[in-house]
């Protein structure tokens, strides 16, 4: 839509949503504005580009509260009936146009209008009327797939049952700021990065945190349960993360004729590091035959050593 019609459509849904009692707040590009009503985290963007729509639905937002982090719903207003999203709630003319209609109704009668979006429960004549069916699948976060059953079995090399596994990581950005020092050799160790671990056998892997998704799993998948609590995780991860980082330091004393060497491990502290910790979940094909054969579903690896089989069906 032209920049113009987006100011127009970007006014209106803040209205409409000011008119269903939320705290509306202007966002920057690309987004066109945030709106928050307890328990609900808005985020809205008003476009008809497709490539645009589709950078917005596949991208998870959070926002920082007194709970933690929590994760932002997305709605996606569009004029463009060939734009679909998963990931999003999407308001098309129709539903623009209703929405519009009853916040004015709403405001006329000095009642509050009640959107899908916002959790309510109470009976309203303001209810949507185009739903959107909260049982449609389950969400979680995750890598997305990119390797298909067939290609699976046939990386697999073997016949046999195939189940498309999740697999639940700790995902973890750290940032780590200090040094340590030991007589004339001082180590800096201010650094940041990210990873996962897997939250049943603690084996740690990298990412593409951009790509995680939360899409509709398919159903029938099974979700593992993981196996490490978010305390457990943190202890791991920061174990992992000062062994990798500590260094061997090697000083030369000089007595008389006779020469000295001394090592010692140089390491940061844990109260160095700052943690952040999520739930993220990577797709595996599980092929059982003679043998078990995991196939990474996003990356196309096999893994070296399948999972326990402990499965939660949904």
């Amino acid at each position: 839509m032209e920049q113009r019609t987006r100011e127009k459509v970007s006014k209106a849904v803040s209205d409409i949503l000011k008119a269903a009692g939320f705290d509306v707040h202007h966002a920057s590009p690309p987004l066109d504005m945030s709106a928050i009503k307890n328990p609900t985290n808005l985020l809205v963007m008003c476009t008809d580009d497709p490539e645009e729509a589709a950078k917005y639905s596949e991208t998870e937002y959070t926002i920082r509260t007194s709970q933690g982090e929590e994760i932002c719903e997305k709605l996606l207003v569009t004029f463009n009936p060939s734009i679909n999203s998963d990931n999003c709630i999407v308001w098309y003319p129709e539903e623009f146009a209703l929405y519009a209609g009853e916040a004015v109704l709403a405001k006329v009668l000095g009642k509050t209008l009640v959107l899908p979006l916002d959790g309510s429960e109470e009976n309203s004549p303001y209810k949507q009327r185009v739903t959107h069916d909260p049982d449609g699948g389950v969400r979680i976060p995750h890598l997305p797939i990119r390797i298909h059953r067939d290609e699976a079995e046939e990386k697999a090399g073997i016949p046999g049952l195939v189940t498309l596994r999740f697999i639940p990581y700790w995902q973890f950005r750290y940032t780590c700021r200090g040094d340590a020092a030991y007589k004339d050799q001082n180590i800096n160790f201010d650094c940041s990065g990210s990873g996962a671990m897997n939250a049943i056998n603690s084996a740690f892997t990298d990412i593409d945190a951009d790509s995680i998704t939360r899409r509709e799993i398919p159903d029938g998948s099974d979700i593992s349960k993981p196996s490490l609590s978010r305390e457990d995780a943190e202890n791991h991860i920061l174990n992992h993360l000062i062994s990798s980082m500590t260094k061997r330091v090697k000083l030369r004393q000089v007595k008389g004729d006779a020469i000295f060497y001394e090592e010692k491990n140089l390491s940061p502290e844990r109260e160095n590091f700052t943690l952040d910790l999520r739930e993220l979940y990577i797709p595996v094909w599980q092929i059982k035959g003679k043998k078990i054969v995991e196939i990474n579903a996003n990356t196309g690896h096999r893994l070296n050593e399948p999972l326990d089989d402990g499965v939660e069906v949904f």
